[in-house]
């Protein structure tokens, strides 16, 4: 596991901490490509019920990708990128993404690919690719469009425009905005009630949830 990346257990429940403080998050190439094995890894062990996502240091869950690494990339070397960050929606566990901060471009399509978002107040997301000439390549177009409505989430996605947590409430893009003070308990409680849940009946939802979508035609990355 890259230096920027590390999972704490506690009971049954994991986190899994991006800790790339000086960047805003912002994931490489290698650290997206780590997601995979780690959701695997956390998906063999019994012991483990809920997995949580967070950003450290309380300013970003995610900037997004390090865009200065991205754009020395050729096209060939994007292809698998919509494997990566969509691990979390293919992990038949509940993953809840922890939000405190900015939560922008692949950050946003890692939250996303999260079964549940919960966020403080003072978090902002934006798919700022628009404004770079790109769009949202690892299902993110997708899913927001699934969560928001087809006529929010364009102008949300073609605007490129950065919302507040409570818009994003309301917008549906995330499951709940509470008190920047109130992060660590909401998603305690929510993970603790999840732990609760029969694991075969977890996984069994997440399973009809997908194969619902590929019979609607949506690909998810």
């Amino acid at each position: 596991m890259s230096e920027f990346l590390r999972v704490e257990r506690a009971g049954a429940v994991a986190t899994i901490w991006i800790d790339r403080q000086a960047k805003m998050n912002t994931m490489t190439v290698a650290m997206r490509n780590e997601f995979p094995g780690i959701f695997a890894a956390l998906e063999r062990d019994e012991s483990v019920r809920v997995v949580v996502i967070r950003g450290a240091g309380g300013k970003a869950f995610s900037a997004g990708g390090d865009v200065s690494e991205f754009l020395t990339l050729a096209p060939a070397d994007l292809e698998l990128w919509g494997d990566t960050l969509t691990a979390a929606e293919r992990c038949r566990k509940p993953v809840i993404a922890a939000i405190d901060g900015y939560t922008m471009g692949a950050g946003l399509e890692l939250a996303v690919a999260c079964d549940f978002r919960v966020a403080t107040l003072r978090s902002e997301f934006a798919f700022p690719e628009v404004r770079l000439g790109m769009i949202p390549g690892s299902g993110g177009t997708q899913r927001a469009l699934r969560l928001m409505g087809m006529t929010r989430g364009k102008l949300f996605m073609m605007t490129g425009q950065r919302i507040s947590a409570e818009r994003a409430e309301a917008w549906g893009l995330i499951t709940r905005a509470v008190p920047d003070e109130g992060l660590d308990e909401a998603v305690g409680a929510l993970a603790g009630e999840l732990a609760e849940r029969a694991p075969l009946a977890l996984r069994t939802l997440k399973m009809v949830r997908s194969v619902r979508r590929t019979t609607q035609g949506g690909s998810g990355a």
